[in-house]
């Protein structure tokens, strides 16, 4: 049998094209004071839902090992708020460690 032909040009990746995706670019979500407010006046009004947005789209753009070591928390909570699958129903202590480690 003979041997095959092959390419002599290798042909190389094109990185160029790829594009960072940041889904949560916003300077204000970044901001932990205003995020502490907010979250604050969630409470405030008793809209939960806008409390878990708010707090879930802060989480994903800070550093959550950080955030957790500040409030005195496991990281391993800070995923189980971020997870939409499961049941948000953190309890007391943990709202209040996580404003407190924003406010800080």
């Amino acid at each position: 049998m003979g041997k095959t032909a092959t390419s002599k040009k290798q042909k190389g990746s094109a990185p160029k094209s790829l594009r960072v995706y940041e889904p949560f670019a916003s300077k204000e979500l970044k901001a932990a004071k205003l995020v502490s407010e907010a979250l604050l006046d969630c409470i405030k009004s008793g809209d939960i839902e806008s409390f878990r947005e708010v707090l879930v789209a802060h989480l994903m753009t800070a550093n959550k090992a950080k955030i957790a070591r500040k409030a005195g928390i496991g990281r391993r909570t800070l995923y189980d708020l971020i997870d939409s699958k499961k049941d948000f129903n953190p309890g007391l202590s943990t709202i209040a460690a996580v404003i407190r480690a924003l406010a800080a």
